[in-house]
């Protein structure tokens, strides 16, 4: 068994694209991944300038974990050969034996790349961080929805405060597929065509790319053992209580059954897209001004419009 481009001993085994790769060739192959997908998601933005400077400001969703932190270094590495500018943005949900250490470890790789990192804490837009807030709620319900609320809230504002044209997220091709998974099972396809990476600019929304759109979850991992990048290994203590995890076993399934199931999911999406009209235009909500989807937004009717974003932190 050879390596599909020379005769080195391979380190992995693509069952979807039958392709057996040695180390040089699989960082190559996952950087040129990332690289296609940065040039088609920036020219599907309406192939227009995004804001009226020489070069882009690109910022970087960082977490500490592998998806992100391999994103950053191989977004950060694009982006310079293109005299493109980087930021990074970080959010503290306020788990105080979990988010800490995955943070201490972004700003190590942002010193080490020279990118600055911003940053913002739950506590900073509703004054509690998440550990408060899930203890305050019934037991039945599930603290991923709150999460994902505030931290879409983080991330927008702290995106418009650091000047960023668009938002680069770490979303892996096993997390997408299971986004659209779950919206094919619920028979959303609102939320099917709204999904990142955004094709349209919608005002007071910084778009958001997926760099990582097309790579499986253990090649990100692969990646980051083979270049020597640290990341954060820890899970949320909240995990296990996921409804996502329903998908990802049953995506697990079939991806075992049927190489390039996961593929096939993310194609699908985009051809739905592609033929179907444009999502509703998002709309300022009454209350904040945010945008949002119709009406009041999901923050104010959760936390009430005294609960206004305070601000980002630089690190």
């Amino acid at each position: 068994m050879e390596c599909r481009r020379c005769q080195s001993e391979p380190v992995i085994f693509l069952r979807y694209a039958g392709r057996r790769l040695c180390r040089r060739h699989f960082l190559a192959w996952i950087a040129g991944a990332v690289t296609r997908e940065l040039r088609r998601q920036l020219r599907a933005l309406e192939g227009q300038r995004l804001r009226e400077r020489a070069a882009l400001r690109l910022g970087i969703a960082l977490s500490g974990g592998k998806d992100s932190t391999v994103m950053l270094h191989l977004a950060t590495e694009w982006a310079r050969q293109r005299r493109l500018e980087v930021v990074a943005l970080a959010v503290d949900e306020g788990l105080p034996d979990y988010r800490p250490p995955s943070l201490a470890l972004a700003a190590q790789h942002c010193a080490a790349l020279e990118v600055v990192l911003h940053t913002i804490g739950f506590r900073d837009i509703i004054g509690e961080g998440l550990s408060e807030l899930v203890a305050r709620r019934p037991p039945a319900a599930s603290p991923c929805s709150p999460c994902g609320v505030l931290r879409r809230r983080a991330l927008n504002t702290l995106a418009r405060e650091a000047e960023v044209d668009v938002l680069l997220l770490g979303h892996n091709l096993d997390d997408c597929a299971q986004t659209i998974l779950m919206n094919h099972a619920r028979g959303d396809v609102d939320r099917l065509l709204r999904m990142a990476p955004h094709l349209h600019r919608q005002p007071g929304l910084v778009p958001r790319l997926l760099p990582l759109r097309r790579v499986p979850e253990r090649e990100v991992m692969l990646y980051a053992l083979l270049s020597g990048i640290a990341f954060h290994d820890g899970t949320c203590p909240y995990a296990g209580e996921a409804q996502r995890n329903v998908f990802r076993e049953t995506l697990l399934q079939l991806e075992s059954q049927t190489p390039g199931t996961r593929h096939a999911l993310l194609r699908g999406a985009d051809r739905l897209r592609e033929r179907l009209d444009p999502p509703r235009p998002l709309t300022p909500c009454p209350e904040c001004g945010e945008p949002a989807g119709g009406g009041i937004c999901r923050f104010c009717r959760d936390y009430g419009t005294g609960a206004q974003p305070a601000g980002g932190a630089v690190s």
